[in-house]
């Protein structure tokens, strides 16, 4: 993997073209709640989240993606620096094909001024994440 540090970076065009890399390299760690608990959700930064086809997968009854303050106390950092690690923060992670799709991916890794390049078949080995579709 490889470190990039950049400009304050609050959205997926703006980290694109911060670290030099195509938007759908992008991977949005998002983390959403749902009535069992919750997982995280990764999708390229060129995708939308279908919360109903993530809902199947997970066979859950509501899906929502968490607000500010669920995500600072379960990650410890704020919306939009979320890394793709949720195996990390204790819950179960779901990385979209849209992300795997490409070779190498890039994400915030707990800041908004420090990023993350790796191959994306790394991230899901060793976060042990399940594969899905729930891009749009």
């Amino acid at each position: 993997f490889k470190v990039v540090e950049h400009k304050p970076v609050y959205t997926s065009e703006e980290a694109a073209k911060a670290r030099g890399t195509e938007l759908r390299q992008g991977a949005k760690a998002l983390v959403c709640k749902t009535e069992k608990g919750f997982v995280q959700a990764v999708i390229s930064a060129a995708k939308e989240l279908n919360i109903e086809k993530l809902a199947k997968i997970l066979q859950a009854k509501s899906v929502a993606v968490a607000n500010a303050d669920d995500v600072k106390k379960l990650a410890g950092v704020s919306i939009g620096a979320v890394p793709p690690f949720g195996n990390l923060f204790g819950v179960q992670i779901y990385i979209d094909k849209s992300v795997t799709a490409n070779d190498e991916i890039a994400f915030n890794a707990g800041l908004h001024t420090k990023s993350i390049i790796m191959k994306a078949k790394d991230l899901v080995k060793v976060t042990g994440a399940k594969l899905g579709e729930f891009g749009k």
